[in-house]
Order: structure tokens, then C-alpha cells, then sequence
């Protein structure tokens, strides 16, 4: 039987179906060592509290019964872990924590697709981690130093907060359902990752770190910064992107020779370009007419073409290695586009110097300043509300 739909009026429809179950013996925070401990909540549907598994001695721990957890489940620091399995677990109320248990190996959540936040960190014997029914539901996501290889059955459609770094291993990551996002790290994996965010039309703030491949086709607005460092990518192209509200910083992107964004109008912050060895030209801006921060662009390009550009509000610093670079185009932006005081542009730069301090930012926006927040005001709020008051009730 399926208690939770995949809507977002699931966890109010479990607490409907649930609420007859939970009783005092069902409620409560307990902190567990065996199995034992674990099956004192077998017989419960619906558990109104929270369990914690902290250095405990057992190899192999099993949820029974529990299909709907209101608190969190937080695993950790047990040395001798190997298996955990939740077999009826559709939904957690709080977060899932699984943090430092060494030989953990293996893990199943067969009909888990519902939680408030996934945290899985340090787990040096962890392979993949895989949710079978598709979690479509969750606010934050961290997985982070793991040895996992494969993550199946990301399903959201938004998220608020992603960190996905230090994964040595993880060479592929999808999330081809999700529209909208909060924040995202995503930094020191497998250099051969490849990203898939194709299907992302806002985001408040990103960073890109180590990537091999990243798709960000359908993006449109991004409502802070976004910085792509150290990627091995060859090509970025964002042929949706037309306004950033932050900074947009490009650095140190070795093999970065193709840079495509010919919809992007507007900067609320700097355009840092730098140290990208293989962008020759840098003209990947035809529509580009406002940069509320400085312009910033250094490395040995031989070409910089702004053809739109009308308004700088900060200053301009242009440095190449390139004998071939002119500075007669930048040198017409000086006079009435360029407001800021700081105007530098050179070639045949030994070692081209960035003056960027910071983030470089000018000006914002609250532009989904609430990414995924109808998942807080949601499902598990009305969830919990609902619960409560049915439990008084009771």
C-alpha cells in the first residue's frame, strides 16, 4: 500500500492516513544501540519523534514498520555499521543524516521519496546511493566525502541548498527534473563528472568547481553569482541566460575555448574572466549592455568584443599576453561607458594581474530570494501542523 502521493500535499495526506496510529507509545526521541532498541517502534506506522544511532556497536540495523518519521534520522559515527535498511520509510519530516560510519556499505530506502534534508558525509566504503521510488521531495542535499560512484533517483523539481563535493568517484550526476534552485556547490569530484542540470531555469547562486561536462540549457536567471572554476570543460554555452543579478566569474577554466551567452543583457555585479589558457577570443557576450560592477578580463586572448555594451558603473581592467590584442575597442568604452575611476587596459603582459578583490558585486536582487521555499511553507509544514493538531485531538 502507498500512503504518500508524489504531489506536495503528500505528507498531509500521510498525516490524515497516519494519524490513527500514532499513539503515546509511538512518539518520543529515542537513541538507539541494537536492534533491539531499533524494533521498539516497529509497530508504529507514523513515529513522532526523532532517532538517533550514535557509535553504536551494531553491523546491521533495520527500520521496521515505520513508514512516516516526524523528526530526523541520524546515523552516525558508528565504526562497525555495514547495512541499514528502512524498508517501509516513504517519508522523514526532519533531515536524514548519515555522517563518519567508515564500512558502511550499503544502504536501502526502497519506498523513501519524501524528506526534509539528506546529509551523507564521510563514508569511505560507500558505493552508490540509490532511491528506487524517485525522491521528488527535499529542501537540502549534501553529500559530501563519500567513495560513491552512482546516485540514482533524483526526482525533485526544486530544491533550496546543494553541496555535492569531495566524491573522488562520482563521474555522473543528474538532476533532470529539477526547474528550480536555491544554491548550489558542486566542487572536487571525479575530474570527469559530468553534470546535468538541463531543465534549471532559475537558481539564486552557483558554483561550479572541477567539472568535465555541464548542462545548463533552459537557465535563465540567476538572482546572485555564479563562478565556474577549474573546470576541465571545453565549452560552456548558456543560450537562455539573460540576466545575472550577481557576479559572473570565469577562472582558471584550462581548456575553456568555446564560451557562448548571447542572450545575457545585464550584470548586477563584475565580469571576471581569467586565467582560461585556451579562450582566445572573448566575445561571448553580443547582447551584454549593463555591468553594474567592473569589467575584468585577463589572460592571453587576442580579441575582447563588447558590440551592445553601454553602461559599466564600476571601472575596466583589460590585461593580456597576446601581442596581437588592440586596446582601440576598449579605449571607445572609456569615455561615457565606463563610469568607475579605474581604467586599465594593456598587451604583451607578462603576467596579466586581476584586480578583482572579492566578489566584485554591485547591486542584487531578491529574485527567488525563496527558492524552494514553498517546500518549507508546503508539504512538511502543513504536515506537521496537521499532525499536531490531530495528536491534541487524540
Amino acid at each position: 500500500m502507498k500512503v504518500l502521493d508524489s504531489t506536495s500535499f503528500g505528507f498531509v495526506c500521510a498525516a490524515i492516513l497516519l494519524v490513527s496510529n500514532v499513539q503515546a507509545a509511538c512518539q518520543g526521541d529515542i537513541v538507539v544501540a541494537t536492534q533491539q532498541d531499533m524494533d521498539q517502534v516497529r509497530n508504529c506506522k507514523t513515529w513522532g519523534g526523532s532517532i538517533l544511532v550514535d557509535n553504536s556497536g551494531a553491523s546491521e540495523l533495520k527500520l521496521n514498520g515505520v513508514e512516516l518519521l516526524e523528526g530526523d534520522l541520524t546515523i552516525s559515527n558508528n565504526n562497525g555499521l555495514q547495512r541499514l535498511a528502512f524498508p517501509k520509510l516513504q517519508g522523514i519530516n526532519g533531515q536524514l543524516k548519515l555522517v563518519n560510519n567508515k564500512i558502511l556499505s550499503a544502504i536501502q530506502m526502497n519506498q523513501l521519496y519524501a524528506i526534509r534534508g539528506l546529509e551523507v558525509s564521510v563514508h569511505p566504503a560507500l558505493n552508490d546511493l540509490k532511491f528506487p521510488a524517485g525522491l521528488s521531495q527535499a529542501e537540502k542535499i549534501t553529500i559530501a566525502d563519500t567513495t560513491i560512484t552512482k546516485i540514482d533517483g533524483f526526482k525533485m523539481t526544486s530544491v533550496k541548498d546543494i553541496e555535492i563535493s569531495n566524491n573522488i568517484y562520482l563521474k555522473s550526476l543528474s538532476f533532470g527534473n529539477m526547474t528550480t534552485l536555491g544554491s548550489i556547490l558542486v566542487s572536487a569530484n571525479s575530474p570527469s563528472l559530468h553534470l546535468d542540470l538541463s531543465q534549471i531555469d532559475g537558481v539564486r547562486e552557483a558554483t561550479f568547481r572541477n567539472v568535465a561536462q555541464i548542462s545548463l540549457d533552459k537557465l535563465k536567471r540567476i538572482s546572485g553569482d555564479i563562478s565556474f572554476i577549474s573546470n576541465s570543460f571545453e565549452s560552456l554555452d548558456m543560450p537562455s541566460t539573460s540576466d545575472i543579478s550577481g557576479t559572473l566569474t570565469l577562472t582558471d577554466n584550462i581548456n575553456l575555448s568555446n564560451l557562448s551567452m548571447p542572450q545575457l543583457s545585464h550584470l548586477g555585479g563584475a565580469l571576471s574572466v581569467g586565467g582560461n589558457s585556451k579562450l582566445t577570443n572573448v566575445n561571448a557576450f553580443p547582447n551584454l549592455q549593463q555591468v553594474d560592477g567592473t569589467l575584468d578580463i585577463t589572460g592571453g586572448f587576442d580579441e575582447v568584443q563588447f558590440p551592445a555594451l553601454n553602461d559599466v558603473r564600476g571601472g575596466l581592467n583589460v590585461q593580456t599576453s597576446s601581442n596581437f590584442f588592440s586596446c582601440d575597442a576598449m579605449n571607445k568604452l572609456k569615455n561615457g561607458v565606463i563610469k568607475g575611476n579605474s581604467f586599465i587596459c594593456k598587451a604583451a603582459v607578462a603576467k596579466p594581474k586581476s584586480n578583482i578583490k572579492g566578489k566584485g558585486s554591485a547591486g542584487g536582487s531578491d529574485f527567488m530570494e525563496n527558492a524552494g521555499n514553498s517546500l518549507s511553507l508546503g508539504y512538511l509544514t502543513i504536515a506537521s501542523a496537521t499532525i499536531a493538531y490531530l495528536f491534541n485531538a487524540l
